[in-house]
């Protein structure tokens, strides 16, 4: 039984990903989700103000993994991944067996609906993070101002976010929502160009948030990957 750790999606924490890792098959993986600055049981500490500078103050938590594991990202998260894993190959650390990246297009690419909702203020920024299942169940308009403050900070980093030319040299298993609006076929297979390692892009039912409802499903694709890595 291998650790999948696991970060987080613009405006994302630990606790956010409790029910997918409550329903995760432990005999996959047991899903470790990384806490990063200003959020959490981090939330004394300023937030980053890059993906690389992020990944620098998030990477140590890795840096002394003895046995295989298996690095996970969701949208932002998937960028917080690929500089990590870069960090560690400069470092000599282990490296994860391979790199899942779900609900984001190869690193060059912004998404064009974060550039859409930047300026908009925070009521209207609250109802179209809602329209595309953003918001924490349960969160209301009213009690939201520190949750905005974090997803802003956290979608400001991907927006400035330069990968340059450096490659990773692990596989890379591409996870996207049918119905996800930010991804396309296209700009997922571009992956491919940011790893001397293969690429596989598998397609699950949903939206851009999909993974949180199908742990089962994800936890069989990187089964399935796992797989073909060992051969």
């Amino acid at each position: 039984m291998k650790n999948i750790f696991l970060l987080p999606y613009a405006g994302g924490s630990v606790s956010g990903y409790r029910p997918y890792v409550a329903d995760f098959p432990e005999h996959v993986g047991v899903v470790v989700p990384v806490e990063i600055p200003g959020r959490g049981k981090r939330s004394h500490e300023s937030f980053a103000t890059s993906i690389p500078e992020c990944a620098a103050v998030t990477v140590d938590q890795l840096a002394s993994v003895d046995e295989d594991y298996i690095l996970h990202g969701h949208c932002m998260g998937a960028l917080l991944a690929f500089e990590v894993i870069k960090l560690l190959e400069a470092r000599g650390r282990r490296l994860p067996r391979f790199m899942v990246s779900s609900g984001r297009n190869a690193p060059k690419y912004r998404t064009n609906w974060s550039q859409q909702v930047a300026g908009l203020d925070d009521e209207q920024f609250f109802y179209a993070l809602k329209e595309v299942g953003g918001v924490p169940r349960g969160l209301n308009f009213a009690m939201s101002r520190q949750f905005l403050i974090v997803i802003r900070h956290d979608q400001a980093m991907s927006r400035d976010y330069d990968p340059g030319e450096t490659k990773i040299s692990v596989p890379i298993l591409a996870l996207a929502g049918r119905d996800d609006g930010m991804t396309n076929a296209a700009a997922l297979a571009e992956w491919q160009n940011y790893t001397s390692d293969f690429v596989s892009v598998q397609w699950l039912e949903g939206q851009h948030y999909f993974i949180f409802d199908q742990a089962r499903e994800v936890a069989s694709c990187i089964e399935e990957f796992s797989r073909q890595v060992s051969h």
